[in-house]
């Protein structure tokens, strides 16, 4: 097990979000899955499916399983990306293919080409919670193996935290365990610290880009399920989520649809195993976060954190020394799916793993980072 340790040019957690998002997503559209950084594993060979979610919403997915998989990962992109363009999230497909693992990446509600088969919109994990028990059923009944575990990343990985709730809530025993990296949280802290600043209202203006996107695609699409004007009117993060997405759900307002979607009030409660990597440089994310996060996560059993100094925004990216490739933080999410096969092995990761990446607020003496 190795520490994270980010190389010099990329200690500034903002400099490793964008610097990262650029060079590997930029390669990605140039060579797709024969990305030079994967050419020592094999190819996936795809299969594209329209499974169904909860309430009966179609979502477009791409599986594959290896002869002798020994379980199954269903895969949370983050919200810019989609199938098809998410770079980390095919990534860690192929790593974790290659490793013996079936797996699926799938385009969740409003998102990618299941945008195009459904005008019902996203909800934050809401609902894409019991969406993850579906696909699970789905994925065994097609001859993918148990268990199921969840990975997400961003807004990804807090659908994957929703998943592992309704496991629990509804005794799903295929789904067994979740891995996450830099997970959205808490939404009204966090927009609020993006804006609070000149280069987080550029970062919040990317993701309104997006969301504006979602929302011209849903009326040229569904003309019957958005209002006369509504796309005109997002300008902002939370305004796509006012006009698009609470009355849908029944919620009063945003502040309340985000005070009850975020990830951050599910951490003490998750009675499955599960791994956080998150770093405290995160550009992202409202740095006063942490302190519960640690807290909350301290208090469960079946809890892991590793809390980084560094490693940005769905990043963590570092020399390579000591470990297998440069991708120090999918390295970590695998090494932990693979630890849940392990027969006995207990819900929490050793002490020494645990050891080994101290918090940011109580350094180690030695100096490890």
């Amino acid at each position: 097990m190795q520490d994270y340790q980010a190389p010099w040019y990329l200690r500034n957690g903002l400099f490793q979000s964008i610097a990262t998002t650029y060079w590997y997503g930029t390669t990605w559209s140039w060579w797709g899955e024969r990305v030079p950084w994967l050419s020592h594993l094999p190819l996936i060979p795809w299969q594209e499916h329209i499974f169904t979610g909860a309430d009966q919403v179609p979502l477009r997915g791409l599986w594959s399983c290896p002869d002798n998989a020994k379980g199954t990962l269903i895969v949370n992109y983050a919200l810019t990306g989609d199938v098809d363009s998410g770079w980390y999230s095919r990534t860690l497909a192929r790593k974790a293919y290659s490793n013996g693992w079936a797996v699926l990446i799938y385009d969740w509600r409003s998102n990618g080409r299941s945008a195009q088969l459904s005008p019902v919109p996203s909800s934050d994990g809401w609902r894409e919670g019991e969406d993850q028990l579906q696909l699970a059923m789905q994925l065994v009944k097609m001859g993918c193996p148990e268990p199921v575990g969840l990975v997400g990343f961003s807004m990804g990985g807090q659908l994957a935290l929703w998943g592992l709730k309704a496991a629990v809530e509804n005794n799903c025993s295929l789904v067994r365990f979740g891995a996450v990296l830099a997970p959205n949280l808490e939404s009204n802290r966090s927009i609020d610290y993006l804006l609070s600043t000149p280069m987080g209202r550029l970062i919040e203006q990317r993701f309104t880009h997006k969301l504006r996107k979602t929302a011209q695609q849903r009326l040229e699409n569904f003309p019957e399920a958005v209002k006369p004007g509504v796309v005109e009117c997002i300008k902002s993060m939370r305004s796509f989520d006012q006009y698009m997405v609470i009355d849908y759900y029944g919620f009063a307002s945003v502040n309340e649809y985000y005070q009850k979607t975020s990830g951050l009030y599910l951490l003490d409660s998750l009675a499955l195993p599960y791994l956080i990597i998150y770093a405290a440089d995160d550009p992202i994310f409202d740095p006063t976060i942490i302190p519960e996060l640690e807290e909350r996560t301290s208090s469960n059993p079946y809890a892991n954190l590793i809390l980084t100094p560094q490693g940005g925004h769905v990043a963590h990216i570092s020399t390579g020394k000591g470990d297998v490739d440069e991708f120090w933080g999918l390295n970590r999410l695998l090494e932990f799916c693979d630890g849940q096969l392990i027969p006995g092995n207990p819900e929490r990761l050793s002490e020494k793993y645990y050891l080994l990446h101290p918090s940011p607020l109580n350094p180690p003496i030695l100096g490890d980072f």
